[in-house]
């Protein structure tokens, strides 16, 4: 008996999947181990080229191997061998296997099976368990450090051992843990259903931004400084200039490869904000990784610093420059036109593989791409037609007691916010901050909370600094409690943000 051939899926189907929100943080951690050592194989790889060192060459190309078939193997796309057995008085009672046996069923049934794509939905642990594990991070790297630096030698010891056991543990929890939970608040906010494969691979555009900032940050930014700068002056350029103009225009190219799937503005956002994540991950890395060096009072302070500020700090600017992108998307012959030209490309590939002898569709046979091939003009006609054939939206309002239209549905609550119905869009209202709709602005407002945080930090350790004739006790205070503004403002802005995009219209 042939075993039943693959077909499509029902239009209906609804898989269950067992819950593992801790997969997601494993999977983050799988990836950014490799792409962060990568990251330096690939400057020495550039150095080898531009010294025409083919030693060099040959070893980071070597190296760079086996990390990118890792992280390829670990995101590789996942399918679903869904068999199906529905009762059925004209089927059978035994159904041939692929691989070979077969399924008896107790009454006659017909028999399918079909392969579906991984669409699990991206959940998180919840925030609050997120951040009370890094609370006692925090607070475990406090009584080390407090240990650490007792004046009784037993104290001293049992304060270094513990540190030296559990210095990567807090390296490791310390330079992740503040992603996820920001990943899940930020999801939670904002109330939309997100697939977990779409999320992972923005967060891992995120990590690939890093690498041409990183490049420039270390090979091209540097020789820009005039010679005749002092010292100072350099390192103040580097960190207010060229840090932040790389990195958020990485950033924001990074966000424009999704271009084709952003439906709006709140989509664009959410891009925006977990490719920020996906950078301040790789960057988190190196600099928690760097402070294990002074001790345990050093590593804490890294890990509270970056994890609730500059954390938040790269997810929002990334964040504006993804909201005005978002907003682009809405131009729905822009997006038309993006989505032919995409469309086009990936055509001409199979074209191309299938004149090679490689049957890239599975069809069986080396024809070519067989489905339709839309010119431009009726792409652009099919998408203005969609968008004309509801006007009606959904809404987020923040006080539930407030009536959209005399006669509302009944509200339907998510992340704390009320969601109801409406055809007016005279009453659609944005509560929270706003950011500009043209991406050359929002990523200049981008380039700037960055330059300032940076350049700021600069200027007061500058000032607070021994050699500017401060005490270092009286500098210290001076510049935490610079950091904690910073800090203050950071997170405001992220929250009105995250409210502002919550209460945006879901046709957006």
């Amino acid at each position: 008996m042939p075993p039943a051939r693959l077909s499509e899926p029902p239009p209906n189907l609804r898989i269950s999947r067992t819950s593992r929100p801790w997969k997601t943080y494993f999977n983050m951690l799988g990836t950014v181990l490799p792409a962060f050592f990568l990251m330096y194989t690939s400057l020495f790889l550039i150095l080898g080229v531009v010294s025409l060192d083919p030693i060099m060459v040959l070893s980071s190309g070597l190296c760079s191997l086996p990390l990118i078939l890792g992280i390829f193997r670990l995101h590789r796309p996942k399918l679903v061998h869904v068999r199906l057995a529905v009762p059925d008085t004209g089927g059978s009672g035994t159904h041939a296997l692929p691989e070979g046996g077969s399924l008896r069923t107790p009454v006659k049934t017909t028999f399918s099976r079909f392969l579906l794509k991984d669409d699990s939905v991206l959940e998180t642990p919840p925030s609050k368990q997120l951040w009370s594990i890094f609370a006692l991070i925090l607070l475990a790297g406090i009584s080390i450090a407090v240990l650490f630096y007792q004046s009784s030698s037993g104290w001293q010891i049992a304060g270094i051992t513990l540190f030296l056991l559990f210095a990567i543990p807090l390296w490791l929890v310390g330079f992740s843990l503040p992603v996820l939970a920001w990943w899940g608040t930020s999801t939670s906010q904002l109330g939309l259903p997100t697939r977990r494969r779409d999320a992972e691979a923005w967060l891992m555009a995120g990590m690939a931004s890093a690498f041409p900032a990183f490049i420039i940050n270390s090979l091209l930014a540097p020789e820009l400084i005039p010679s005749s700068f002092p010292a100072w002056a350099g390192d103040l350029s580097l960190l207010a200039i060229g840090a932040p103009v790389c990195e958020e225009i990485s950033k924001a190219l990074a966000v424009a490869l999704f271009l084709p799937a952003i439906k709006g503005p709140k989509q664009g956002f959410q891009v925006g904000f977990t490719v920020g994540l996906g950078f301040a991950l790789i960057e988190n890395f190196q600099y928690i990784g760097l402070s294990l060096i002074g001790g345990p009072v050093s590593v804490t302070m890294t890990i509270l610093i970056r994890g609730i500020g500059s954390i938040p700090g790269h997810a929002i600017w990334t964040a504006i420059s993804g909201t005005a992108i978002g907003w682009m998307a809405t131009d729905k012959e822009f997006k038309a036109k993006l989505e032919w030209r995409a469309k086009n490309i990936a055509i001409s590939a199979i074209d191309m593989a299938e004149s090679l002898g490689l049957d890239t569709d599975g069809d069986g046979d080396l024809s070519g791409f067989d489905g339709s091939r839309q010119t431009l003009e009726e792409a652009i006609e099919s998408a203005t037609l969609d968008s004309d054939k509801s006007t009606d939206s959904w809404i987020l309002n923040s006080n539930p007691s407030e009536k959209s239209n005399p006669t509302p549905p009944k509200p339907i609550e998510i992340a704390g916010y009320s969601l109801t119905y409406s055809k007016n869009p005279e009453i659609r209202k944005l509560r929270g901050l706003s950011t500009p709709r043209n991406v050359s602005s929002a990523l200049a407002i981008a380039i700037m909370g960055h330059s300032f945080w940076n350049g700021s930090s600069f200027l007061v350790g500058m000032v607070t600094s021994e050699e500017a004739g401060m005490s270092e006790g009286t500098g210290t205070l001076l510049m935490l409690g610079w950091i904690v503004i910073l800090i203050a403002v950071v997170i405001s802005v992220a929250r009105g943000l995250l409210r502002g995009m919550a209460t945006l219209e879901s046709d957006f």
